[in-house]
């Protein structure tokens, strides 16, 4: 029998996590590794089981979702974090998008889109919801130009090319890890949600050549 994929939900709505559980336990390929009700309580449980999936609110007490988000990243990288919330605010999303967040949906969801969703960012595929990006790209018109520092440009263009960070951190002789910190503000900057739309965020704007 295949391992089944380990999922964890943090929430303080107990009906809502209720619901989630009894939906989860329908999905054979799932299972519920357990449930915590507060941003503090979901990063111990991640230490302890080490989850593939981590559903979780952003409005969170005793630690807010976002950065229970960046402390789950930073511990287990192979742990996809899914911000699921029922606010649709451009700052939310970027906020979760920021502190490394794999996803972000709103409550709402359909549970067949939710499973696919999922199933999608276990692929290494940022998924937005459609509302929520859509009033990302709203907010992005009425707001003025980015300013960018000539090593962010730099980093666009290189990103342009299809690199790595590691390859990036070669060409620029700096770290990875300061290579994955200032794609994050790119991403934060930008309203982008993954590498190739900041690759074709930089070509549209015109920061970096299409041949580049």
């Amino acid at each position: 029998m295949d391992k089944k994929i380990t999922i964890v939900l943090a929430d303080d709505h107990k009906l809502l996590t209720s619901g989630m559980k009894m939906l989860i336990d329908t999905w054979d390929e799932f299972e519920l590794a357990g449930i915590a009700d507060d941003g503090k309580s979901i990063v111990e449980l991640c230490d302890l089981t080490e989850p593939d999936i981590v559903l979780m609110d952003m409005k969170m007490p005793v630690l807010d979702g976002a950065e229970a988000a960046r402390i789950i990243k930073e511990r287990h990288e192979n742990t996809k974090v899914i911000a699921m919330t029922a606010f649709d605010d451009s700052e939310t999303v970027r906020d979760a998008m920021k502190k490394g967040c794999d996803g972000f949906l709103m409550k709402v969801i359909e549970p067949e889109q939710l499973r696919t969703a999922i199933h999608s960012i276990l692929n290494g595929v940022s998924v937005v919801d459609e509302q929520a990006l859509e009033h990302m790209k709203n907010q992005i018109q009425k707001q003025e130009e980015c300013a960018f520092t000539e090593r962010e440009i730099k980093i666009l263009s290189y990103i342009s090319r299809g690199m790595t960070n590691r390859e990036i951190a070669e060409k620029l002789s700096l770290q990875p890890g300061t290579i994955k910190n200032i794609v994050s503000i790119l991403l934060s900057k930008t309203f982008c949600v993954s590498r190739s739309d900041l690759a074709r965020y930089a070509v549209e704007n015109a920061l970096v050549r299409a041949e580049e």
